[in-house]
């Protein structure tokens, strides 16, 4: 039985208390007696007996407003809209299922806001682009990467032909960009940073934004390459000069359990578990919580996760109709010229982005007339091949979607700006539902799990402090 399900044996599943028995035979020294949260670690992390989960919470799966969580009510405002969600791959502000814990003030834990299929774009993001120069990963100690290496493509004839040995994006643990941490000194240093990708902070910002944090900046990141055999520690996050803005953590791939207490190791820490799609924001109190990932859980079919086994069918411009219908795509049913063909409708439609902007900055229409016959999209009508966009739409669209995508034009990627555009993700989404373009990418994550940590770094309003003199 899969790991992560076998506590769901009641669907009245409800946890009275924070995990905290049945454990007395991992540790019995008086040091693990007082660090609660490393006793919590080791029991969960141990393989011989398996650990029980039977109290580890299962947000997809349990009851709110007990003893230890309650569901926190969202309202969508004027700048968090449905449309500009969507252009991120997310579902509406209110239908997010978000949940805090009594224990651990300031947690939040939302439920997979992703529409259906759009996670495979963030998880080609994270394994194919944001490993490439000019970011910083674990392998630069020991491989010279050029600035158009690439160590997903590198990686993918090992991948296919195993010959002993790990291929690179095997041995990939971890990438960070915007501002890089230092693992030496363990501070941020101003001139020590590379491109923050636009998408990824302007759906950073519009979650936090969703919560309270309207002023939210994403400047650093940091994202973790798990495998079945993979633990991280406990630790807390105090380096960014601003602790009061939250972190905030994407999950993609395997489940994981997932622990997190208060700011002393005392304090016996909460297990839940984490299911990809899944968001949690660590703010307010929570922001210096020790936590932990003591172990990710092998699915036991050995596959990927439901939600990334198919993807909704996309009308010829790219969003999903409006009853979200889902196919499977089949094995060898995509002839070799697919991506190209897919590709190729990139081209025009990143024109056609660019016009648009030129012509909603000019004041001009913008349609076609090659053909009478009309279908609605999110966008505006087609007619035929064309696209004929509703302009008023269009700009409250892009106006919506730059509130969350430029706040910090310092450290945004000017040329992964385009990944932000309202079309793109769609696009590569088309891309992605090709067996012959995804399959790897499943490969991967069939035992492995991806986490995004961004945070912000420098206060409101504040650039670096001045250094002390030597």
């Amino acid at each position: 039985m899969d790991e992560s399900k076998k506590h769901r044996q009641s669907p009245e599943f409800k946890m009275s208390a924070p995990m905290d028995t049945n454990m007395e035979d991992c540790a019995t020294t008086d040091d693990t007696r007082t660090d609660r949260f490393k006793h919590s670690f080791k029991f969960f992390k141990r393989r011989k007996p398996p650990p029980d989960f039977s109290n580890v919470i299962d947000f997809h799966n349990c009851a709110a407003n007990n003893q230890v969580l309650q569901q926190v009510s969202l309202q969508e405002n004027h700048k968090v809209s449905a449309s500009v969600c969507q252009s991120y791959g997310l579902k509406p502000v209110k239908d997010w299922k978000a949940f805090s814990l009594h224990d651990v003030p300031g947690f939040i834990f939302i439920q997979d806001p992703f529409l259906h299929g759009y996670q495979r774009y963030w998880i080609k993001r994270c394994l194919k682009d944001f490993p490439q120069k000019p970011n910083v990963c674990n392998l630069d100690a020991h491989v010279t990467l050029k600035d158009d290496d690439c160590l997903w493509d590198m990686s993918q004839s090992h991948l296919r032909k195993p010959s002993g040995g790990k291929s690179l994006i095997q041995q990939l643990r971890w990438v960070t960009f915007g501002y890089h941490h230092n693992w030496d000194t363990k501070v941020y240093e101003e001139d020590h940073h590379s491109p923050f990708p636009a998408d990824l902070a302007g759906m950073t910002e519009l979650i936090a934004d969703s919560f309270g944090y309207h002023q939210y900046k994403a400047e650093a990141a940091i994202v973790n390459f798990y495998h079945l055999d993979s633990t991280l520690g406990g630790h807390t996050d105090h380096s960014e000069f601003d602790l009061e803005m939250p972190i905030i953590s994407y999950s993609f791939g395997q489940s994981a359990i997932f622990l997190v207490g208060g700011e002393t190791k005392e304090q016996t820490p909460t297990a839940m578990f984490l299911h990809s799609g899944d968001i949690i924001m660590m703010g307010g109190p929570s922001r210096l919580a020790y936590h932990a990932v003591p172990r990710i859980l092998a699915s036991a079919d050995g596959n990927i996760p439901q939600c990334l086994q198919s993807i909704p069918e996309l009308t010829s411009f790219g969003r999903a109709p409006s009853k979200e219908k889902t196919v499977d795509v089949p094995p060898d049913s995509i002839s070799e010229d697919s991506e190209c063909t897919v590709l190729g409708k990139r081209t025009d439609l990143s024109e056609c982005c660019s016009v648009l902007k030129e012509d909603i900055k000019g004041g001009h229409e913008f349609h076609s007339s090659e053909s009478n016959t009309e279908t609605d999209t999110p966008s505006g009508k087609r007619r035929g091949n064309e696209l004929e966009i509703d302009n008023s739409s269009a700009k409250v669209l892009c106006t919506e979607q730059s509130n969350f995508a430029t706040r910090n034009v310092d450290l945004r990627d000017t040329k992964a700006a385009e990944k932000g555009d309202i079309f793109d993700i769609d696009l590569d989404l088309r891309a992605l539902s090709c067996n012959e373009n995804w399959n790897a990418f499943a490969d991967y994550l069939k035992c492995s799990r991806i986490n995004v940590s961004v945070r912000q770094v420098m206060r409101h309003g504040q650039g670096f402090p001045e250094k002390s003199p030597e």
